[in-house]
């Protein structure tokens, strides 16, 4: 996780005797790791017949490794139950926001135009947005890898795959930025880069592409 990033967690509990007729599951949740002021897990706790539950976890401003830890209780109607305890290993990570400003240069509104985030050759993020004429949107992910080498890396921003409503103002419809993380030096005096690196995409147009037409034969 980000720091200071919001996550939802979905616990799925399966078997023993909450699964007979008129039984349920229950959970109690909690974060562990050093002093968790800001991290924290909402709801802590719930009851369900289905044994599905929905957890909103909220990562410390600073990076650090935390533990989830998940009780389940199956119950039964007759009140007979069984317990089991599973934990979650999660990583908080200084992430590398990637943002991709689309603006819509058109007299007309577009819709469903996919945009597609790349790490390193990784598709990290996906989404479709929709732009009424002459607005712009923001996208922001935050890119988090665990294994994260110093150097090189290679971040790519893909509009409309299939070719149908953009034009990005170098002519296509992906954008690529490398940028170097860590203190070696690659021949660039803006090698050195801390903390957060935020790429910006800018001026990156929608145009509205009407269908060819056909020949009358």
């Amino acid at each position: 996780m980000a720091a200071g990033e919001k996550t939802e967690y979905i616990i799925t509990a399966v078997g023993g005797p909450g699964d007979e007729a008129g039984g349920n599951f229950s959970f109690v949740a909690k974060l562990l790791g050093p002093p968790l002021t800001e991290g924290k897990v909402i709801p802590t706790n719930g009851r369900s017949p289905t044994g599905i539950f929905r957890v909103n976890v909220t990562a410390p401003s600073t990076p650090q490794d935390m533990i989830l830890r998940v009780n389940v209780t199956s119950t039964s109607a007759a009140g007979v139950s069984e317990r089991v305890t599973k934990e979650v290993p999660i990583k908080v990570l200084t992430p590398i926001v990637i943002t991709a400003t689309v603006k819509n240069e058109a007299e007309m509104a577009v819709k469903g135009i996919p945009v597609v985030f790349y790490a390193d050759g990784a598709r990290v993020f996906e989404t479709v947005i929709n732009l009424d004429p002459r607005t712009s949107k923001t996208l922001v992910y935050n890119w988090t890898d665990p294994e994260m080498r110093l150097g090189e890396h290679i971040i790519t921003v893909t509009i409309d795959p299939g070719n149908e409503f953009v034009k990005l103002d170098t002519g296509g419809t992906t954008y690529t930025k490398v940028i170097y993380l860590g203190k070696e030096s690659y021949g660039l005096t803006n090698a050195l880069l801390v903390g957060i690196i935020l790429l910006s995409f800018f001026l990156i147009y929608l145009v509205h592409r009407r269908p060819r037409r056909r020949r009358m034969k």
